[in-house]
C-alpha cells in the first residue's frame, strides 16, 4: 500500500510541478509578442486490478498543448495582408500627390497659364522687349517644372524598386527561418518533445511574411508544413526553400530600363511580379506600374504635345528683325542674318517617351528674344498671328487624338491619383478596424491573462503541497510497518 501511495504521490508530484513550470512560463511571456499560452494536460495511469478491485496508479503529464485555432490564425494573417496593402499604398499615393500640390506654389497647370497668357500679352506688344523676356522666362518654368515632376516620378519610383528589393530579401530571410523550425519541430515531435515556442515562432514568421504578400499555410500529405504564395507558388515545403529574387530587367520583358521584377530563383524567365497583388509588396507594385507609369505616359504626353503643336506654329513666323529682301520682296537668308524662319520655339524631340526630362527651349530661343517669333510675315512691325495662334494653343484639343486640351488632360491625370488616394485611405481604416478584430480574437484565445495564471499558480502549488504530503503519509505508514516487523 505505501509503495501505491509513493507512487501516486510521486505522479501527482511531477504533473503539479510541470504544471507549475508551464505557468510560469506564460507568465514571463505575457509580453511576448506573437506568444499563445500553453497548457499542461494529464490523464490518469494505467490501473492495476488487485483481487476483485481495480486500482488507481496516479496521474501522468500527456503533453504541453499551446492554445491555437488555425482558422483564426489565418484571418489574422490575411487581415494583416490587407492592412498593410492599403497602409502601404495610401503612404506611396500620398507622396505622388505632394508632386502634383499646388496649394502652396505654382503647379504645371498655373505655369502652363502663365506661359500662354505670357503669349497673348505679346500679341498686344509684339515689338516689346520686355514682353518677350517674360515670354522666354515663362517658358522656362515650364521647362523646368516639367523637368521637377519628371524628377520626383523617378525617385519615387526608384524608392519603390528599392524597397522590393528589400521586401524580396526579408521574405528569404524569414523563408529561410521558418524551414529550420519545419526541421527542429519534426525532429522534436518524432521524439516527443515539446514545440509550442517552435511553432508560435513559426507562425510570427509566417505572420510577418503577410505583411508584405498573401500567403496560404497548409500541411500535405506527408505531413511537411507549406508555405504558398497565393498567385504564385510555393515558398516552403517542409526543409525546403524556393527563394524568391529582385532584379532589374532591360530586356522587353519590363516596361522600362531598370523596371524591378520578382521570380523565382530558378526559374528567372519566369516572372511573378504581377501575380503579387497584396500585401504591402502588393501595393508597391500596384502603385508603380499603374498610377506612377500612368502619371509619367501622361506628363510625358503633354511635355511632347506642348513642344509639337508650339513648334508647329512658331516655325512659320519670322524673327523681330530687319530683312533684306529680293527684288521680288522675298526675304534673304544669309550668314549674316542667320536663319529669318523655321525656327523651333522648344528643342524638338524625337518621341514621347521621357519627353519632361528632355524638354528644352531651343538654343536660338535661349540667345536671343528677337528670334521669338510674332508675325507671319517678315518685316511686318504689329503682325501678331504667330503669337495668337500659339495663345489659343491653351484651349484647344491636341492631345488624345485631338479630344483634350492641356489642362484637361494634366487635371484628369491629378484628379485619378487623388481619387485612388482618397479611396485607399477609407480602405486603409477599414482594414485597421478588421485587423484589430482579429487581434482582438486572437488575444482573447490564446493571450495570457496575469489574473487567470496566477489563480492558476495558487492552485498548482496547493497541489504540489498536497502531493507532498501524500508521500509524507505514505513514508510515515511504511516506517509504522517496519516498526511492527521489529
Amino acid at each position: 500500500m505505501g509503495a501505491d501511495l509513493f507512487n501516486i504521490g510521486r505522479t501527482s508530484l511531477h504533473a503539479s510541478k510541470k504544471a507549475l513550470s508551464t505557468t510560469s512560463h506564460n507568465i514571463a511571456n505575457a509580453n511576448t509578442e506573437g506568444y499563445s499560452r500553453q497548457r499542461v494536460t494529464t490523464e490518469t495511469n494505467t490501473p492495476i486490478a488487485e483481487g476483485s478491485y481495480v486500482l488507481g496508479t496516479g496521474t501522468r503529464v500527456a503533453g504541453i498543448k499551446r492554445v491555437h485555432d488555425k482558422l483564426i490564425q489565418k484571418k489574422l494573417n490575411h487581415s494583416t495582408t490587407s492592412n498593410n496593402f492599403h497602409e502601404q499604398r495610401t503612404f506611396q499615393l500620398e507622396r505622388v500627390e505632394e508632386i502634383f500640390n499646388e496649394i502652396n506654389s505654382d503647379g504645371l497647370n498655373k505655369i502652363l497659364n502663365k506661359f500662354f497668357n505670357s503669349f497673348r500679352e505679346l500679341s498686344n506688344q509684339p515689338e516689346n522687349e520686355t514682353v518677350r523676356a517674360m515670354v522666354r522666362d515663362n517658358a522656362k518654368l515650364v521647362v523646368n517644372d516639367f523637368k521637377r515632376i519628371d524628377k520626383h516620378i523617378t525617385d519615387v519610383k526608384e524608392s519603390i524598386n528599392r524597397k522590393i528589393h528589400g521586401s524580396v530579401e526579408e521574405i528569404n530571410i524569414l523563408a529561410e527561418s521558418i524551414t529550420s523550425l519545419n526541421k527542429e519541430i519534426t525532429r522534436l515531435e518524432t521524439l516527443g518533445g515539446e514545440t509550442g515556442d517552435l511553432r508560435d515562432q513559426r507562425d510570427q514568421a509566417v505572420l510577418k511574411i503577410s505583411e508584405m504578400l498573401k500567403v496560404n499555410t497548409y500541411e500535405d500529405k506527408k505531413g511537411q508544413y507549406v508555405v504558398n504564395i497565393v498567385g504564385a507558388g510555393s515558398l516552403v515545403a517542409g526543409g525546403v526553400i524556393n527563394k524568391l529574387e529582385a532584379k532589374a530587367v532591360t530586356d522587353g520583358n519590363a516596361q522600362d530600363a531598370g523596371q524591378m521584377q520578382i521570380t523565382f530563383k530558378g526559374r528567372k524567365n519566369t516572372f511573378v511580379t504581377n501575380s503579387i497583388t497584396d500585401g504591402s509588396l502588393g501595393a508597391l507594385i500596384k502603385t508603380r506600374n499603374e498610377e506612377i507609369d500612368l502619371l509619367k505616359n501622361k506628363v510625358d504626353d503633354i511635355a511632347y504635345g506642348l513642344v509639337k503643336s508650339t513648334n508647329a506654329i512658331h516655325k512659320r513666323g519670322y524673327i523681330n528683325r530687319k530683312i533684306p529682301v529680293d527684288q521680288n520682296g522675298n526675304p534673304i537668308e544669309n550668314s549674316q542674318t542667320g536663319k529669318i524662319t523655321n525656327i523651333n520655339f522648344f528643342k524638338d524631340l524625337d518621341m514621347k517617351k521621357n519627353a519632361s526630362r528632355d524638354i528644352n527651349l531651343d538654343q536660338l530661343i535661349e540667345d536671343d528674344l528677337n528670334n521669338i517669333s510674332t508675325g507671319l510675315a517678315p518685316n511686318s512691325p504689329g503682325d501678331n498671328r504667330i503669337a495668337i495662334a500659339i495663345s489659343r494653343l491653351q484651349h484647344e484639343k491636341i492631345l488624345g487624338e485631338e479630344t483634350t486640351t492641356f489642362e484637361e488632360a494634366y487635371l484628369t491625370a491629378v484628379g485619378k491619383i487623388g481619387t485612388a488616394a482618397g479611396k485607399s485611405k477609407i480602405d486603409e481604416e477599414q482594414a485597421k478596424g478588421i485587423l484589430a478584430q482579429a487581434k482582438s480574437i486572437k488575444e482573447r484565445l490564446a493571450g495570457v491573462s496575469i489574473d487567470e495564471e496566477a489563480a492558476n499558480m495558487v492552485k498548482y502549488q496547493h497541489a504540489y503541497d498536497a502531493s507532498a504530503r501524500v508521500i509524507r503519509v505514505a513514508d510515515e505508514m511504511f516506517d509504522s510497518v517496519l516498526d511492527m516487523v521489529r
